[in-house]
């Protein structure tokens, strides 16, 4: 909160509407008011220090990102369900600028891109990691193509009532980030999940296993709808096994009759190892 302190510091004696707003000005520039708020603190400084701030910088795109990011702030603290909303977001702008690599600035802040896309992050809901990918980000804004249909639109988080309803359970808000990418991530993070380790190492699925791996790809990560765009009539199976890499002691084993064959010359077996890495190595892609 360092930034909001020294902007209300900045604030000239000399003009008429901070001289009428001194009580308030001069309570907040103590060192320390900002260390804890209140909802009564919370609304003098909507009310008196917002309207007389102004900031210098001129990046538009980057004063827009620091108003969505502490509207994600305010939804954390205050477990508004727009909090959902702007982490879908936030994902999408860094999956967006992890795509723009060849900018340096953006390549100097790869790690803070990945990072924002890891569970880890989320689950820690760290207030000062929140302000540190603030700035960490904003001066990257304005490198994502005006032009792009995949830009995020950076929206004023707020939870107005518009309608009252009980009795019915509220639709989960539309995932703004890439289905397919976030499939992705899922099966390479979690390699240990009972469905994809047995998947990895050749080992036959239960029904269990098969439920738990349409609950993740149309219910967790996405929709059914989602899943058919991005991957049409694909078994979960297969898709999992293209993904991921198959593990090389499972790939041999799966082999071992053709490598043990005493028939086979050493061209033919040379083939059958070219077979195992190429399955080994065998991505989807597109």
């Amino acid at each position: 909160m360092s930034d909001c302190q020294g902007q209300v510091n900045q604030l000239s004696t000399d003009l008429v509407e901070v001289r009428l707003r001194m009580e308030y000005v001069e309570k907040y520039k103590k060192q320390g008011a900002f260390d804890y708020i209140s909802e009564g603190d919370k609304g003098e400084l909507l009310q008196y220090i917002a309207p007389i701030v102004r900031l210098d910088d001129e990046d538009e795109l980057a004063k827009r990102f620091d108003n969505f990011m502490y509207g994600l702030m305010l939804a954390s603290i205050e477990q508004l369900p727009s909090f959902k909303y702007a982490r879908h977001q936030l994902c999408d702008i860094a999956a967006l600028l992890e795509r723009k690599s060849s900018i340096p600035q953006v390549k100097a802040k790869l790690s803070v891109l990945k990072e924002v896309q890891t569970d880890t992050f989320w689950e820690a809901n760290d207030i000062l990691q929140f302000e540190r990918i603030r700035q960490e980000l904003r001066e990257l804004i304005k490198f994502l193509d005006s032009n792009d249909p995949r830009k995020p639109i950076i929206t004023k988080l707020a939870d107005p009532i518009v309608e009252q309803q009980e009795g019915n359970p509220l639709d989960a808000a539309y995932d703004f980030e890439d289905y397919r990418e976030k499939v992705n991530r899922y099966v390479m993070e979690h390699g240990n999940t009972m469905a994809i380790y047995k998947l990895t190492h050749n080992i036959q699925l239960t029904s269990g296993d098969y439920n738990e791996l349409e609950r993740v790809l149309t219910s967790e990560l996405g929709s059914k709808e989602d899943y058919q765009r991005e991957y049409g009539d694909t078994p979960f199976g297969l898709l999992i096994r293209k993904i991921a890499k198959l593990d090389h002691e499972a790939a041999m084993q799966a082999f071992s009759e053709f490598i043990n064959d005493q028939s086979l010359n050493q061209r033919q077996i040379s083939f059958v190892y070219k077979i195992i890495n190429h399955i080994e190595q065998k991505r989807l892609h597109g």
